[in-house]
């Protein structure tokens, strides 16, 4: 298409909640000046809980995760999984290519490069346990609490777009603060691992993973058939690392969801390792539970736009040159 006939379209994935039906992904076409959002099609109940979504623009597939937790007698419902969808170059409408097991519960996030054609995914896992009864070694019989493994997934993408079955699975480590001040999982959400956001960096040679439960951001290097951890970020406890994004100069900023703060990090394109710059608290005299989410740096690299759940704000910061905020 020529300059004046492009389009700029949105898709948005849906939720389904129970009692209501539900799920799918919404494609709206955005007015020029951006003041609009009109509906134009989309497709309906698959994925059942649309979350993240992730687009290819050499192929124009769009790739997208059910975020569920598959049921575990038979299952009776669809799997908890990664979709791919064709782009119709005219339309924008989505055609269903294929799906793949997500191997974890509650797929969080997806991105996709193209260039290597790999497909990665962060399982966030959900909060609730189950109850075991064990026998020490001491002949002592006491309960045992599991939870969901929490894992980071590659794929491998066919030249049609579709996602191959899993080349790789890390399965991640570690608790922080139980029980913690938040309200999830009903004071437990850092019992157990959580996955909950895949960044590839501006050299394309690293995949970061924030990971909330044990504070950690993880460093892997890619472009081979498995993820090689390159390094971790350890964070103080009560930081709850949730959401990143790079500037354009390749500095990481990232969502602090416990501690209500954002952080930016010089990032070492070589080695993969983090410095710690600077962090602000996202709040300015709100006091009840926050928990910002994600974020979006400006393609200026001059400014980082991100948001308080409780509170119900947008909020955004300068960034300096040294990356300061």
């Amino acid at each position: 298409m020529t300059d004046d006939k492009k389009r700029l379209i949105a898709y948005v994935g849906r939720n389904h909640v129970a009692g209501f039906e539900g799920g799918g992904i919404s494609i709206f076409e955005v007015s020029r000046d951006g003041s609009r959002l009109e509906l134009i099609g989309g497709v309906e109940g698959q994925p059942k809980r649309a979350g993240y979504l992730a687009y290819a623009p050499k192929s124009m597939v769009l790739y997208a995760v059910d975020e569920r937790k598959t049921d575990g007698r038979g299952p009776i419902r669809p799997r908890a999984n990664v979709s791919a969808w064709r782009v119709d170059p005219e339309t924008a409408q989505l055609t269903f290519i294929n799906s793949q097991p997500s191997l974890g519960a509650m797929p969080a996030s997806v991105t996709v490069d193209e260039d290597k054609k790999l497909l990665f995914t962060a399982n966030h896992g959900f909060f609730d346990h189950v109850v075991k009864v064990v026998e020490t070694a001491e002949g002592k019989w006491v309960e045992k609490f599991e939870y969901d493994d929490s894992t980071v997934v590659q794929y491998g993408i066919a030249d049609d777009g579709s996602i191959t079955e899993a080349q790789d699975v890390f399965v991640l480590t570690g608790r922080g603060v139980d029980p913690n001040s938040s309200p999830q999982g009903g004071g437990h959400a850092q019992a157990s691992p959580h996955a909950h956001i895949v960044v590839i960096d501006p050299s394309g040679k690293f995949l970061v993973v924030c990971e909330k439960a044990g504070e950690r951001v993880y460093v892997f290097r890619i472009g081979g058939k498995r993820l090689e951890l390159a390094s971790v970020y350890q964070c103080p406890l009560g930081t709850g690392p949730r959401h990143c994004a790079f500037d354009n100069k390749g500095r990481l900023f990232m969502t602090c969801e416990f501690s209500s703060e954002l952080w930016s990090f010089d990032f070492d394109s070589e080695t993969g390792v983090l410095k710690f710059i600077d962090k602000q608290t996202t709040l300015a005299g709100f006091t009840g539970r926050n928990e910002p989410a994600t974020l979006q740096v400006h393609p200026n690299g001059r400014f980082v736009y991100m948001n308080n759940r409780g509170e119900d704000t947008i909020v955004w910061f300068s960034i300096s040159e040294d990356g300061h905020l």
